[in-house]
């Protein structure tokens, strides 16, 4: 959600007025590379905003908050030759070094809300999922703000998958219709056997083809693959100071974060005090109430 990372940079510029520079948990110390990447699939994932705020402030246009109601990112699908996978989006790399700005020059705030703005770029996602890392396992790494690196295992393959005879064609491959159910939403899933590897976008596997194309039951999480090229590059895992937790934990993490954002950000500054409001980068400012959110996750279980 592009307005998500306008009042999270509003928050920044803020914090650091109010505080010294906190530990940052994003920036990355170094990279591990676990694998040569084989098959590279690019994908389009539309869905429904996962912090959406519960009210409308006055900078925000009623047009600006009907395009809450979807985001877009674009998400790329490394396949490496030893079977090792990451999936991670390609948006989220760009907006880093724009909050970066404002952390070395929180002046820069209402400049870079402008770039974001005419970046026509949405929410990025800021998890990145490793499929066989470890082997049998998928390690995911997440933050809620800035402050913070997560990292934890989850189960692979963890879908029960239906194949069905139906049939359809994306990127010119022939592909295969599964269905199933994970975590409280129904899927169904087009693979294809003429790419014969077990992985897709997202936590999504199982099947014995590339899955190409997935959506959920009322079509409001959607990934498509729109491009794929084998071009042969390094499959690196960032190495930060992750917090080793669980999906649960992190789970109440962001519902705690969509409660009070500023005061979630604000808390990991020692010393910082909890403004009341903050500035809008327009010249206004916004009240911590009106940053609340509604989360919204894709896994509901």
């Amino acid at each position: 959600m592009k307005r998500f990372f306008i009042l999270l940079v509003i928050c920044l510029s803020s914090l650091f007025a109010y505080s010294q520079m906190p530990q940052l948990g994003f920036m990355p110390k170094g990279y591990e590379t676990l694998d040569t990447t084989a098959l590279r699939v690019f994908y389009e994932f539309t869905y429904p905003p996962t912090m959406k705020l519960v009210k409308r402030p006055a900078i925000m246009s009623a047009e600006d908050s009907l395009k809450q109601e979807k985001s877009t990112d674009y998400m790329i699908l490394e396949l490496g030759k030893t079977g090792i996978s990451k999936f991670y989006s390609d948006n989220k790399r760009l907006l880093d070094s724009l909050i970066m700005e404002v952390i070395k020059n929180p002046q820069k705030a209402s400049l870079v809300v402008e770039k974001i703005q005419n970046s026509g770029m949405g929410r990025a996602d800021d998890r990145e999922i490793f499929k066989n890392y470890p082997a049998g396992k998928m390690t995911v790494t997440d933050q809620i703000s800035i402050m913070n690196a997560l990292s934890y295992e989850d189960d692979l393959n963890g879908v029960q998958w239906q194949i069905t005879a139906d049939t359809m064609t994306c990127l010119n491959y022939l592909c295969q219709k599964a269905t199933g159910d994970f975590r409280g939403r129904h899927y169904e899933a087009w693979f294809t056997p003429d790419l014969p590897v077990n992985d897709g976008p997202w936590k999504f596997s199982g099947l014995p083809g590339l899955i190409l194309y997935v959506t959920d039951s009322d079509h409001q999480y959607i990934l498509k693959a729109v491009a794929l090229d084998n071009m042969q590059t390094p499959l690196q895992f960032a190495k930060r100071d992750y917090v080793k937790t669980t999906r649960q934990e992190v789970d109440k993490m962001k519902k705690r974060f969509a409660e009070d954002p500023l005061g979630y950000v604000v808390n990991f500054a020692p010393g910082a005090q909890i403004p009341q409001s903050v500035p809008d980068g327009k010249g206004g400012t916004i009240s911590r109430e009106d940053l609340k959110m509604i989360y919204n996750p894709m896994e509901l279980e």
